[in-house]
């Protein structure tokens, strides 16, 4: 094969043309124009030319005439110059470029540029021809989706083809055709918006965090199968017990009690470990959940839903716990009295409820033990933040939605300290027992003052850093509890369940968990659980944005200025607990209050825009 300057040759499947020859290198120029410097084997003879430029192909025969000089050839060979001739009456290199392309085609003949052309069988053709039918179909199909797309007119019928915008809005692809397509970037919120825009998704049936977090729901739980929690078990069923909670709440995993006759506060605890064992499948389970997920549409119990019905207190004539009794001392240290597997029989109620219930003189003793305990934290520099908070409920079915604010009630701060009290009893009883605990640590914020405004608490809360779970006892300094180990909620919390593991353990005489052993699980819990928490704020932030599409026009909400850390303001609205950024340029003081107006919601970008009422 001789090639020379100005002729036609192939690179790489694309035509290009030979500028100059130096030794062995040839330099060509493709059809964008690009300039390239090749080796000989790299090329093939197309036309020897003359070309200064790559030409463009002469147009093709109809299938007709390319079945009928199918035909003619029959069995026959031919070279690549006659073939052309014969189909285009010449050999010119824009009708040898054609050609060529012709080939490629591989329908009606076969061959390359150097060797014999031929004609394929009738089957063949056939074949071909069937499969460019189709892709012209496909084609059209598509062209016709698109500017279906384009005008909104999409039906039911284009469902499976929309599925890769889906995929996109689910976080489960990062590319779509069909967005390149229409000149959109393939982005989660990009697709979102598309699907909410066409009328195929909508924002009550579509959240989309739970599969853009790697969430399939519903969860595949493992088998839980058994009659009652063994063991041996003190009977407390004498001692009044309640397990105070929101009214909404379906799990109760904790009650309290008050012996006026020794001052003990006890603290029941649901006893699932009583029948998970240790590297059991159920066990491991609940490592991998961290935590129940509570979404505004649906609770995912990190356990199978059976385990709440068997071991939640109060929902049975008794239920098995694990009971603390605690000591507070005059100072509001909190000491583990009794540590033992116990019998309770445990009435439920929510905080309205208890909060008459606490009038009683019989819980004057109770109230005064805790308050003791809650000012040893505050002596001990504790955060306590008091900002709004709420919690929002969906009924997908019936499209509503509720978000209701938590009051910061006596019950609610009752509740809360005699939780602590046992978790710092607990801590320390680990401690002086050599019991390796997945213990709960905080540094101290960066803020020094504890401040009493919702300024002063929305800053002190910034400066607050992540609390974390380690074998080694420390400081938790959000709580002023040093240590603290978090044992209360075992059916929702993985930690939880590993402490009561420990401590069951420890109860049996058995050789506790090693510090390398637990680590291993808490470094899997924790993040399974910051993944949820995580989550968890998108889903409320979601359905708070839907919340506020869905409300009239005219909508007003008093709104706190709080913050001002650059060139916009930071304001919250108590009745959603929901904080706002504008560029209002105010003159008010921090804690004062304005109405504002919500001008905008936008569920795909987690976003609102509020108009201040001046």
């Amino acid at each position: 094969m001789v090639i020379k300057n100005n002729a036609l040759v192939i690179y790489k499947s694309k035509a290009a043309v030979v500028l100059e020859i130096s030794n062995d290198k040839y330099t060509i120029r493709t059809t964008s124009g690009e300039r390239k410097s090749v080796r000989l084997k790299d090329i093939e003879l197309l036309h020897t030319g003359p070309c200064t430029t790559v030409p463009e192909a002469a147009a093709a025969p109809g299938n007709d005439v390319l079945a009928e000089n199918a035909e003619l050839i029959g069995g026959d060979e031919m070279s690549f110059a006659d073939f052309t001739e014969l189909l285009w009456g010449c050999f010119s290199p824009a009708a040898a470029l054609a050609a060529w392309e012709l080939l490629n085609r591989n329908c009606y003949f076969n061959g390359t540029p150097g060797g014999p052309i031929k004609a394929n069988p009738p089957e063949h053709i056939a074949a071909i021809l069937s499969k460019e039918e189709q892709k012209l179909q496909q084609q059209a199909a598509r062209t016709a989706l698109l500017e279906r797309i384009r005008t909104n007119t999409i039906t039911s019928e284009d469902a499976p083809s929309l599925r890769e915008i889906e995929n996109v809005a689910y976080g489960e692809s990062t590319s779509s055709k069909l967005m390149h397509d229409l000149g959109m970037e393939a982005l989660p919120e990009k697709a979102q918006n598309l699907l909410i825009k066409l009328g195929f998704w909508n924002y009550f049936d579509h959240n989309p965090w739970f599969r853009r977090f790697g969430l399939e729901l519903p969860l595949d739980y493992p088998e839980l199968s058994i009659k009652s929690p063994p063991g041996e078990r003190l009977d407390l069923t004498h001692l009044a017990a309640y397990a105070i909670d929101d009214a909404t709440s379906n799990d109760p995993d904790d009650a309290i009690s008050y012996d006026s006759e020794n001052d003990l506060l006890w603290v029941h605890v649901a006893d699932p470990a009583s029948v998970i064992d240790w590297d059991s499948d159920l066990e491991k389970f609940a490592c991998s959940n961290g935590c129940t997920l509570y979404a505004p549409e649906a609770v995912h119990p990190m356990l199978p839903p059976q385990s709440v019905e068997l071991f939640g207190l109060g929902l049975s004539e008794t239920s098995p716990a694990l009971s603390m009794a605690l000591k507070i001392d005059d100072s509001g240290n909190s000491q583990l009295a009794n540590l033992t597997l116990s019998t309770v029989k445990v009435t439920r109620m929510d905080y309205t409820q208890a909060e008459e219930l606490m009038q009683q003189d019989g819980f004057a003793g109770l109230l005064a033990a805790v308050e003791r305990f809650r000012q040893y934290r505050i002596a001990n520099n504790a955060v306590m933040i008091k900002l709004p908070e709420v919690k929002v409920k969906t009924d997908i079915s019936a499209r509503q939605i509720c978000i209701t604010p938590l009051p910061q009630s006596p019950a609610r701060e009752l509740v809360a300290n005699a939780m602590l009290a046992a978790g710092h009893a607990v801590g320390k009883f680990a401690v002086e027992h050599d019991i390796a605990m997945p213990f709960s640590v905080q540094s101290d914020p960066e803020m020094s003052e504890r401040p009493d405004t919702l300024p002063g608490m929305y800053a002190l809360r910034k400066s607050c850093r992540q609390s974390t779970l380690s074998t080694l006892p420390g400081k938790h300094a959000g709580l002023g509890l040093e240590p603290y180990v978090r044992v209360t909620s075992p059916l929702r919390r993985y930690e939880d369940l590993l402490a009561h593991i420990q401590l069951r353990r420890y109860l049996a005489g058995k050789t506790p968990l090693s510090m390398s052993e637990m680590d291993e699980r808490i470094a899997v819990s924790e993040a399974a659980a910051v993944l949820r928490s995580k989550l968890e704020r998108q889903c409320r932030e979601y359905w708070t944005m839907v919340y506020l599409q869905s409300l009239p026009e005219n909508y007003q909400s008093e709104a706190i200025y709080i913050a001002k850390p650059d060139d916009r303001s930071v304001w919250l609205l108590p009745e959603l607990a929901f904080e706002f950024k504008n560029r209002y340029n105010t003159k008010l003081a921090l804690g004062e209050s304005v109405q504002v107006e919500c001008i905008a919601s936008d569920p795909v970008l987690l976003s609102a825009q509020f108009r201040i009422k001046a």
